[in-house]
């Protein structure tokens, strides 16, 4: 299997291409369960928007968008991306899709900041990782914990999903020097 641009215990991080853009990945795009808590998945897509989309973000120098894939069957189970960069405070925001439901709830959310975060602060000397969550999203909450993500603050039923308006909650992780 190819060694991919990070390789993790269980995943591989690759980079993403347009090929990506399958029937499967567009399965959770459209899934509500899938892109709970996302920005994503409120409105339909088709596999064209996909394919920009990927295209788009892939070519552009202010994003590193790369495929999570399975380790050892090199199946494409997630994307990673990092963007948003401040190159001179040094910050970086980080979101993640686990696409495939199989592998939800065992630890690759987890493993997947862990990889991201370090390739952030050891290849591109960035000094501090954040993202933001949904409340209602608290297996996300908790890979992000577990990889070491704190709490730096919250916007109160800021935005509407599963009937109701719920926290946007900001997260963060530092490089230890």
């Amino acid at each position: 299997m190819n060694s991919g641009f990070i390789q993790g215990e269980n995943i591989i991080l690759r980079a993403i291409s347009a090929e990506d853009a399958t029937a499967e990945y567009l399965s959770w795009i459209n899934d509500p369960e899938t892109t709970r808590g996302l920005v994503a998945g409120n409105f339909p897509s088709n596999l064209d928007a996909l394919r920009k989309y990927i295209e788009t973000v892939s070519q552009s120098p202010d994003a590193v968008m790369l495929a999570i894939c399975e380790k050892y069957s090199g199946h494409h189970i997630g994307n990673v991306k990092i963007d948003r960069f401040d190159w001179i405070s040094g910050t970086c925001e980080l979101g993640i899709l686990v696409g495939s439901p199989d592998y939800r709830g065992k630890g690759i959310g987890t493993e997947v900041c862990r990889l991201v975060t370090e390739y952030a602060f050891s290849r591109l000397n960035l000094r501090k990782v954040m993202l933001a969550v949904y409340a209602n999203n608290p297996g996300a909450i908790r890979a992000y914990e577990k990889a070491g993500f704190q709490e730096e603050g919250r916007l109160k039923a800021h935005i509407f999903a599963d009937g109701a308006f719920t926290d946007k909650i900001f997260m963060s992780i530092f490089r230890k020097h």
